[in-house]
């Protein structure tokens, strides 16, 4: 997890079987659209069907490639499942709703949906934070209360000007002990996830801290 090793990914992946990966993909939402606010929607991305799931596909899904696309909003509900304990959330556009400009009314949030047992969130936690602490993520780490992340590059198959175009990702957590917030930072076009998302990650996460907890601080740079 610290190096980002694709090869023990892809082993791992053929150990568990491609029914039992996709199964705990659709109940962490990929392949799925979901409501943001009323009539507004994320897009659904797409998970290859268990029959297209060929050993090949198997091996690039196990490491977040090949048939499988997301956008931020999954992968930001996947990461506050992990970081909450091990339940489902659904994201929301709104914090709710005002009449008088002072009251909020905050629609139900439902009933939450265990999809990982609390501890192996609390197992998953520690390996994102100790991928901030002692791996690729290391720029994402938040100086004031500790982060947890994971660094990604996505390859697109797509070339300009002989090169391939590669998506770039920082997603994560904060604080690392006791999470309070998810944030992914998706880069079009970027290089490597543990590059420019990382440092955005790092700089929106620790101006959120310090604005929380106003006080002497060195922003540095």
């Amino acid at each position: 997890m610290e190096e980002s090793c694709n090869p023990y990914f892809v082993e791992l992946g053929q150990q568990m079987g491609a029914e039992s990966l996709l199964r705990m993909a659709q109940r962490m939402g990929f392949g799925s659209r979901c409501r943001l606010a009323k009539g507004i929607y994320s897009a659904a991305g797409t998970l290859p069907s268990l029959e297209k799931t060929t050993d090949g596909e198997l091996a690039n899904l196990s490491f977040g490639q090949g048939q499988l696309t997301a956008t931020p909003v999954q992968i930001a509900a996947m990461l506050a499942a992990v970081a909450n304990g091990g339940c489902a959330v659904q994201p929301n556009l709104l914090a709710g709703k005002t009449f008088d400009g002072e009251t909020l009314q905050a629609e139900p949030a439902g009933e939450p949906i265990r999809v990982v047992s609390e501890e192996t969130a609390q197992t998953l936690r520690k390996l994102l934070v100790s991928t901030v602490e002692n791996g690729t993520g290391f720029r994402a780490a938040n100086r004031y209360c500790g982060s947890g992340g994971k660094t990604a590059s996505a390859q697109t198959g797509r070339y300009e000007n002989g090169e391939e175009v590669v998506h770039a990702w920082f997603g994560g957590f904060f604080p690392a002990e006791n999470p309070k917030y998810v944030l992914v930072v998706f880069q079009e076009g970027g290089r490597a996830g543990g590059q420019t998302p990382a440092t955005v990650f790092r700089a929106i996460s620790e101006a959120v801290y310090c604005a929380e907890n106003p006080g002497p601080a060195d922003y540095g740079d």
